[in-house]
């Protein structure tokens, strides 16, 4: 195992605690999280967090695994969950960093956009400086600060806000993201799930559609995500199922058929077995607000730094 298997993976940035994967937004400013480390956040990666960061004055460096880059005002990285980063700041450097689980970019079918598409399965930092958003970006990251502390109208602002910072991160190509492991597409597999993951299909299904065998599909997975195909196939399957259970009048049962099964008493049990609860327990712990460690209230009240 190589020794950037061993690196942090936080939740946010000094967090070291279980992280949540569903339901998460935070932002804060540049100064705010980076003033009190010296302007320099050592190179980690957040288990569940998807990251935008945007700079509209100063500048510093992303730091990767395999070497740096520069970023200036006006530039805006996205940085997907799992991926190693850090930064350095000039001091008094201005933006903003958006955090956020993958749930917020699930729209569901045809309505989800390509950027939206990109950034679910994108495999590195994307980093650029787009020409003439200046105004639009610091608008969108405004607005999204505005209105953190603003309650049950938060999600209603965040998720354009975010679909569209995305669009300007991801315009179109999106060759670029896969990984360069010969045989092994991390984009085109993270495609296949988001394609497949309601069809109840095996590995065998994903691994077929790569031209891969199952183990040398598992021993892919395993080293670029830490799970087998099958783990991150049901991983997906229950994020799902929170986001319908949370966000959507379906009954358990409906939700079970949307996502495939044909009994909703099986899908109870293994919603049961990867969350520890029932689904209707789980939708209905969400609509009364009660914070814990699924739904991350608490860290979104008071995220660590």
């Amino acid at each position: 195992m190589s020794a950037a298997a061993s690196l942090p993976r936080y939740h946010l940035y000094g967090e070291t605690e279980g992280a949540s994967e569903f339901d998460f937004f935070h932002i804060e400013t540049i100064r705010a999280r980076s003033l009190a480390l010296g302007w320099q956040l050592e190179l980690h990666a957040h288990q569940h967090l998807a990251q935008i960061l945007h700079i509209s004055k100063g500048g510093g460096r992303l730091i990767e695994a395999d070497g740096e880059r520069q970023i200036r005002a006006g530039g805006i990285a996205f940085t997907p969950p799992g991926v190693l980063h850090g930064w350095s700041f000039s001091p008094e450097t201005e933006g903003y960093v958006v955090s956020f689980t993958p749930d917020y970019l699930v729209a569901g079918g045809e309505s989800r956009s390509d950027a939206e598409r990109a950034a679910l399965t994108s495999a590195g930092n994307t980093l650029l400086h787009p020409q003439g958003h200046e105004a639009r970006l610091s608008f969108y990251f405004g607005e999204m600060a505005r209105e953190f502390d603003e309650g049950a109208r938060r999600r209603a602002f965040f998720r354009p806000l975010v679909a569209l910072s995305l669009l300007i991160v991801f315009p179109g190509d999106v060759a670029g993201s896969a990984d360069r492991t010969p045989g092994f597409s991390l984009f085109r597999f993270r495609q296949l799930v988001e394609d497949m993951f309601r069809s109840g299909q095996g590995a065998e299904a994903y691994a077929a559609e790569m031209g891969l065998t199952v183990q040398r599909l598992n021993r892919y997975c395993r080293l670029f995500t830490g799970r087998t195909v099958a783990q991150n196939v049901r991983d997906r399957l229950i994020l799902e199922a929170k986001r319908l259970l949370a966000f959507s009048g379906l009954s358990v049962s409906q939700v079970a058929y949307d996502l495939g099964f044909e009994d909703p008493a099986y899908f109870s049990r293994v919603f049961r077995k990867e969350t520890g609860e029932a689904p209707a327990d789980f939708r209905a712990r969400h609509m009364s607000g009660a914070p814990d460690s699924t739904l991350s209230d608490a860290a979104r009240q008071n995220p660590s730094q």
